[in-house]
């Protein structure tokens, strides 16, 4: 896949989809990937996605609480737009992401987070872009997780950096403005990709309530911009405030609905430390391997 011509050049506000500001030269990315935790987060960068044609990888099912999985939707979507879906396609439903959270599966995520690494591989992949840590919801911090150690498992094993991005999926609901900094990748869509964009939204049926409250919200307009972020990743940070998934979880506990709690330092550190320690790990022994052939 060659990147679009449009795509790499700041400026030129009349093409579909026009570069306002990089981090670093688009130029030099060819193959690239989009990795997401739930069927949907692909519409928050429809434009970057049209236009890029990235691989994507969808680890759940989407189906929450109500048991119907998203994955239709999102197939229809990529399949409108001829972009190839990934190894990893919905894997898991909700439920079990979330038990496999409980129960600390380490196995699991060790799994994902290594078939993720092969296909980046076999794929040759340059250039990924997925959810980032919000402390909204655990499967999508998580998705984090498996990202930047595929990224850093890939890139070893192949003797090639891997451009590592993320994009806020609750910015828009958020109070305050939004911060970005040089790190921020931004594109900007043409008044007929931002119609496309809208349009595949609307259309999403399982999404349709939370779309039709994102555009009352902020309008239209808001969703013209789509901002990627280079990934500053710091696996020593701890979070000090309780997240939202924590809040959420109690409220949900006390109604019923859930069985337990998922907590931050209790379920998701741990299993974030096993991840990132498996990565190492690999990445440790390339060299040698490397030596030996």
């Amino acid at each position: 896949m060659t990147v679009p011509e449009q795509s790499r050049i700041p400026g030129g506000l009349d093409m579909p989809l026009a570069c306002l500001c990089a981090p670093e030269p688009l130029s030099s990315f060819g193959n690239a990937a989009l990795v997401v935790a739930h069927p949907g987060h692909e519409l928050r960068v429809f434009g970057w996605m049209s236009q890029w044609k990235p691989r994507v990888y969808v680890i759940t099912d989407g189906s929450g609480r109500h048991g119907v999985s998203r994955v239709p939707s999102t197939s229809r979507i990529l399949d409108r737009l001829n972009i190839p879906s990934g190894e990893i396609f919905g894997c898991i439903n909700d439920t079990g992401i979330y038990q496999a959270i409980r129960q600390q599966d380490f196995s699991f995520f060790l799994s994902v987070t290594d078939r993720l690494a092969s296909a980046l591989i076999k794929h040759r992949i340059s250039f990924v872009a997925g959810d980032a840590t919000e402390g909204y919801n655990t499967s999508h911090d998580l998705c984090r997780v498996i990202v930047n150690a595929a990224v850093q498992i890939a890139s070893c094993a192949s003797a090639v950096p891997i451009a590592n991005y993320e994009f806020c999926l609750t910015e828009w609901d958020q109070t305050g403005s939004a911060v970005h900094d040089d790190r921020c990748l931004h594109f900007r869509l043409n008044d007929q990709l931002l119609s496309h964009k809208l349009e595949a939204a609307q259309q999403y049926a399982e999404l349709k309530e939370e779309v039709s409250a994102g555009i009352a919200h902020r309008g239209a307009e808001y969703f013209r911009l789509e901002c990627l972020r280079k990934v500053n990743w710091d696996r020593e940070r701890i979070l000090s405030e309780k997240p939202f998934y924590e809040t959420w979880g109690e409220r949900r506990v006390s109604s019923g609905a859930y069985p337990s709690v998922i907590r931050y330092r209790e379920h998701i550190l741990p299993l974030t430390a096993a991840i990132m320690d498996h990565a190492a790990r690999i990445s440790a022994r390339r060299p040698a391997a490397a030596a030996v052939r």
